[in-house]
């Protein structure tokens, strides 16, 4: 099957997980999802969760559910698109390199030095068959069950490619482990997943990458991540979005974590047309802790909906998002914030930041942060948002000093986002990032 009939049906579950050679475990979960994808009803503007995002231009039945990317395996990184090519800085190294490209995964550059430590790098679909057991126990199960939403449900039963990631207890992985998906086909949907799970005590780096050129036709990316913090893990979490016009990304990011375990997570969003994305949170054990970071510009008539989630079950837990957002010219940017806490979450610590720079009349933002909190005994529970326009008093103070009203914007946006791009690992990567910045402003940079 190099390419699949366009739209999707039960036959083109069948037909992928036959593709795949894929056990009758997983293939009776892929069926499963589409069960639960049929019998969920389409988001409208009537449902709570997508009241200000309208995904009814989205023509799903001309989107083809899979394809072989043009070259289906790539031994070195010059075999690689030209586009994709020039994403790839491999000035510093990873631990490990993984691309896909369309519907397959086609270059691994093996984590050698993890590996000794019995650290699992690898495309999903491998580790299905190198790993069954592991990938059973967690694989949309407990963290992103196709009940999650309509498209986790139809993700579920069209994934294809991914990434798998295994860190034994107590190893630390030090360099950063590095996933990029290639959208380069119009008309195409593809469903990557990622399978995280760091056992107790473990420590990693990922880096997630979302990348496409300019479309001349609708294509979708309908992503979702899974991770799994064992009691005392430390995952640092970085997700960047630069695809290009006329791609829909409608995904899910989920993690739960245990007992006195870390999340430092990082969202990026520059591309796309219009993004709905999930960003969830689940402290289960006591002690954990979740820092949610965001970054998003939305330019000509771009449309972002991020919704976050801080669910504290266990007590004693600790929890901060921090959203920066700039849009410009006719940009949307929705953000809808739940804290949520459970009776048994004494002692929780928690806050919701979302802050909005308005560079046009005609942009908009809508933070939206609602509490629930069912304990009555906690530390903090708090959420703040504000919706502004560029200070004339500080494009007034810097053109005073020799700048032209541009580059004083310049200097203003760059201010906003960069104590949160400068945490990146990668230098290649905040460097990309700063000049995506700079295109959507109108600015060149070298």
């Amino acid at each position: 099957m190099k390419q699949a009939a366009k739209g999707f049906s039960r036959q083109v579950v069948e037909e992928l997980s036959s593709l795949h050679s894929e056990p009758p475990w997983l293939r009776q979960r892929r069926l499963e999802a589409w069960r639960v994808y049929e019998a969920t009803p389409m988001p409208t503007l009537q449902d709570e969760d997508w009241r200000r995002t309208d995904i009814s231009a989205l023509a799903l039945d001309e989107l083809l559910p899979f394809a072989e990317a043009p070259s289906p395996h790539a031994d070195s990184i010059a075999e690689l698109p030209q586009g994709l090519c020039a994403l790839l800085d491999k000035s510093r190294p990873e631990s490990g390199l993984l691309i896909q490209h369309d519907s397959q995964v086609v270059h691994a550059s093996p984590a050698e030095e993890a590996a000794k430590q019995g650290v699992i790098f690898a495309s999903l679909e491998e580790a299905v068959g190198e790993q069954p057991e592991l990938v059973k126990r967690y694989f949309m199960t407990r963290c992103l069950p196709p009940e999650h939403s309509k498209f986790v449900a139809l993700h579920g039963a069209m994934w294809s490619g991914g990434t798998f990631v295994y860190v034994p207890k107590g190893v630390e992985v030090e360099l950063p482990l590095r996933a990029c998906q290639w959208l380069a086909r119009p008309g195409l949907a593809v469903f990557p997943h990622t399978l995280i799970v760091l056992e107790a005590g473990s420590k990693l780096t990922f880096i997630a990458e979302q990348c496409s050129p300019e479309m001349d036709g609708q294509a979708l990316s309908c992503g979702a991540t899974e991770v799994y913090l064992g009691e005392g893990a430390q995952l640092r979490h970085i997700s960047v979005q630069q695809l290009g016009r006329q791609v829909y990304n409608l995904g899910a990011q989920r993690h739960l974590l245990e007992g006195d375990s870390s999340l430092d997570s990082l969202i990026i969003g520059l591309g796309g047309e219009l993004t709905k994305f999930f960003v969830e949170s689940v402290l289960e054990g006591p002690g954990a802790n979740a820092q949610m970071r965001g970054v998003v510009f939305g330019g000509d008539d771009q449309h972002f909906d991020h919704q976050t989630l801080q669910e504290h079950i266990a007590a004693d837990c600790s929890s901060d998002l921090l959203f920066k957002v700039v849009v410009k010219d006719q940009a949307m940017s929705v953000h809808l914030g739940n804290v949520r806490v459970h009776g048994d979450a004494r002692g929780t610590d928690a806050g919701q930041t979302v802050r909005n720079l308005i560079l046009s009349e005609g942009a908009k933002a809508h933070p939206i942060l609602p509490l629930e909190i069912e304990a009555s005994d906690i530390r903090r529970c708090s959420h703040a948002a504000t919706v502004g326009q560029v200070d004339e008093a500080q494009l007034f103070y810097l053109m005073s000093r020799g700048l032209s009203r541009r580059d004083a914007q310049k200097l203003i946006v760059d201010g906003f986002f960069e104590p949160v791009l400068e945490a990146i690992p990668l230098p290649a990567i905040q460097h990309r990032l700063r000049r995506a910045v700079d295109e959507k402003l109108g600015l060149a940079m070298p």
